[in-house]
Order: structure tokens, then sequence, then C-alpha cells
């Protein structure tokens, strides 16, 4: 006997196009192959629901604003109702507040995802949001699991961690792959430092380039991708120019496969001061065996472990950075080390399959089903 396929809709408040979006993006096509009928609500003009109706996942166009947004509030419930979805996986604090409250009136489960380290507010409504309209609270880390019990008083029975996790074989040394450093004319002998992100302030770019200021007279041979576009790519541009570093920084803008770039580093850095979770993208360099140089804002603590996987500096300390780059420009051995060990980490903890099975398991809780449910 068939079992019943179960209908999913994702909903995205965010017209913005990062790891959060990337995530939701991904796991749909994941649980598309899995058997699940597979839906997404978006903005009109967001690049998700674009890239959804590319990948060819069916979608729902409808306008969320802040507040009590009752015209949005009523089409998901009649769309809730009349496609009959079981499942609402609510990722921003608009869409969550909006399509949490239509699904729980059509009759829908509601997954909540928290993506992002901030501290969430100790208002009650916003307790009420995640622990009584969602049924279950899907974290990008146990670092933000443990604020929201700690700080929040949340019941840890409703809060699961499921990091990001990366897909293996796209980061793999093995895959061929284009040597991208003739492109952009960087040297087999250059030392390259990089950071793949989007351009936001709180990603920490400024820092790498202070550090590679202070060290341009001493290691000549030193560069710096950056690797990602976003609100901050005219500053960064600006203070490449402001600190004469046009000829050793390069941009490459938005890559949609940043491995090739990764393989062009020899070292990684990801330098935020706040908002992150464990992030994807200190796993793809470490799957890559490559060395990094990390903060531990927010969840990064998960991935980057100091001496084993990577070098921690405080946050917004470029004099930090360049003592870490230094150490690993003149230690291969440690460069070596770090990454070998930080692939391990990575295969062990936060590779994409685990992640699904983690957000498969939450789903069939909330509806209470012991098993996968296939076609």
């Amino acid at each position: 006997m068939q079992k019943k396929t179960i209908k999913l809709l994702h909903t995205e408040w965010s017209k913005g196009w990062g790891g959060q979006e990337i995530r939701i993006l991904a796991e749909s096509k994941a649980f598309q192959k899995k058997g699940y009928d597979v839906r997404i609500a978006a903005q009109p003009d967001s690049r998700l629901l674009s890239e959804a109706q590319k990948s060819g996942i069916p979608t729902l166009s409808i306008t969320m604003n802040k507040g009590l947004n009752l015209p949005a509030m009523a089409k998901l419930w009649k769309y809730i109702r009349e496609e009959k979805i079981d499942i609402v996986h609510t990722h921003s604090s608009v869409d969550s507040r909006t399509a949490g409250i239509a699904a729980k009136l059509a009759g829908a489960a509601v997954v909540r995802s928290r993506h992002i380290s901030l501290p969430i507010s100790k208002r009650r409504f916003t307790y009420w949001q995640y622990m009584k309209l969602a049924d279950i609270v899907i974290v990008s880390g146990s670092y933000i699991r443990e604020r929201m019990i700690t700080d929040n008083g949340m019941d840890p029975e409703k809060i699961v961690s499921a990091p990001a996790g990366i897909d293996i074989t796209q980061f793999s040394l093995e895959r061929p792959m284009e040597n991208i450093r003739p492109r952009y004319g960087l040297d087999e002998s250059d030392f390259v430092v990089g950071q793949v992100s989007v351009l936001r302030s709180w990603k920490g770019h400024r820092y790498l380039l202070e550090a590679a200021d202070r060290l341009k007279e001493e290691l000549p041979d030193l560069k710096v991708l950056i690797v990602g576009s976003g609100p901050q790519e005219a500053n960064i541009r600006r203070m490449v120019e402001d600190l004469g570093l046009s000829d050793r920084v390069i941009l490459t803008g938005h890559q949609k496969d940043p491995a090739p770039f990764f393989k062009a580093m020899d070292v990684v850095t990801l330098l935020s001061y706040r908002g992150e979770a464990t992030s994807q993208v200190l796993p793809q360099a470490m799957a890559m065996k490559k060395p990094v140089i990390s903060t531990h804002a927010g969840g990064l603590a998960e991935v980057a472990i100091e001496g084993e996987t990577a070098l921690v500096v405080p946050p917004q300390n470029s004099d930090a950075v360049a003592e870490a780059i230094k150490t690993l420009y003149h230690d291969r051995d440690l460069r070596r080390s770090l990454g070998e060990k930080g692939r391990r980490l990575t295969l062990e903890r936060f590779t994409f399959e685990k992640m699904i099975e983690t957000t498969e398991r939450a789903y069939l809780s909330v509806l209470k089903k012991p098993e996968s449910v296939t076609e």
C-alpha cells in the first residue's frame, strides 16, 4: 500500500539571497527527491521565488508586510486549506507570524526555523511565536539552541539543532574543476587568503583588508580574494583604494560555484563579529582541506576549534588577523594539520545528508509518523 505523500510548504519573507534562502531551496529539492510534495511561498520580486521556479518547484507569489498582515494571512489560509498542506515551514519573523497563524487556522503543522544567532526578543509575543505557534523549532546549530533555552526560557524538547550541511561531493579536491588563479592574474607562487560570504559589514571584511595592509611589506606575495556580493561592496572597494591595495585585492562578485575559489586559496577566513550560526562557508572550506582563520561569533565555535580546525581570533581585531596569517604563511605543517582535521570534522557533523535526516525527523515528529515517507 502506497504511503500518503506529505505536502510541505516553505515560506520566506526576505527578498535577499544568502545562506538562509539557499538552504531553503536546497532542502526543497532534497525533499522533492525523497517523495515529498514541496512548494515555496515567497515575495513576488524575490530571488528565492525565481530560483524555485527555475528548479521546477511549485511556488506561491505573495506579498508579506510587517505587522498583522490580514490579506496575506487570508491568502495563505486559503492556499493551505485548498492544497491540503500538511506542514508549513517558516523562516523569517514576518512570514513566521503570517504563515504560522494561517497554518494553525487551516489545521496544518508549523515548523519554525531560526537561522541566525542574534539575540531573540524576550517579549511574550515572541515567546508565543516560537513555543506556542510553532510545533517545533529547527535551529542552525547548538549555540542558537542553548541561547534560546538559557536566555529566553524556551522548552528544549521543542528545539532541534540542524547545522547547515554541505554537499561533500561538490567540495572535494578530487572533483575536476578550473584553476581560477590565471583568470584573476594570480601566480601559483602567490599566498592567497580569501573570504567567501555576502558582503555585509558584520562579516568582517574590513579586518581582513586592514591585516593585508599591515602585512604588505613583510609578505609581498600575499594576495586577498574576496568572493561574494552584497550591500557593502562599494565600501569595500573604496577601502581597497584608500589603503593602496588595488594590486593585491581581488573582488570576484557573486559566484554560483565557490569550490574553485576555495581551491585557489591557501587560507580561508570568516571574520564575522555577530549574527553567525554554524556557517556553511567554514565546512565548505574544511571539506577541501583548507586551513581557516575565524572568530567565535555566534555558533562558529562549533566548527572553528582553536588549534584543531582553525586559528581563532578575537572579533574586530586586525592585528590578530595579521598574526594568524603570518603564522600560517610560515608554517606549512600547521596548514596541513588544520585542513585535515577540519575535513574530518565536516564529514562527521556537517554534511547535507545529516542536515536532511535531522530535518525529516522533525517533520515526522510533528506529524507523529515513525519513519521516512517516500513514494
